[in-house]
């Protein structure tokens, strides 16, 4: 994933990602768009929907501070990811066969660098007697 890696890096969009950090009103309006993304995308997009409504839930219980537990370096990460998912600019095209292989490697670094986080934002935030199945959460 070295590569992905360097995808975030030099297309500065952890920098980016920091702008969003710290503003509610972008933050909710990003998860509305990754949310409405992946909803209406067809194909290997679906591969990956859960992972990224987690993604998206996390993002809106941390803007509306539903969820407090949260480390800033993570979400930093995590806003990353996601608007690498919906900027038009990609390493590959969407329209190209295999295009949507970026943005599921983007999604899998993201969970790769903040997943103990992910996992415990998502017992958290599962009620009582609620099944904690879903998006695969991995250590």
């Amino acid at each position: 994933m070295g590569t992905v890696k360097k995808q975030i890096s030099k297309a500065a969009w952890l920098k980016l990602a920091q702008k969003f950090v710290g503003d509610n009103m972008k933050l909710l309006a990003l998860a509305g768009e990754a949310v409405s993304y992946v909803t209406k995308k067809k194909g290997n997009v679906k591969d990956m929907r859960d992972d990224v409504l987690l993604l998206c839930a996390y993002i809106r219980d941390v803007a509306t501070g539903r969820y407090k537990g949260y480390k800033v370096w993570n979400l930093t990460v995590i806003v990353a990811a996601i608007i690498y998912l919906v900027s038009p600019i990609d390493a590959i095209p969407d329209f190209i066969v295999g295009g949507f292989i970026d943005d599921m490697s983007v999604i899998a670094w993201a969970f790769s660098k903040v997943g103990k986080e992910l996992k415990m934002y998502k017992l958290l935030s599962t009620p009582i007697g609620q099944p904690t199945e879903g998006a695969l959460v991995k250590d």
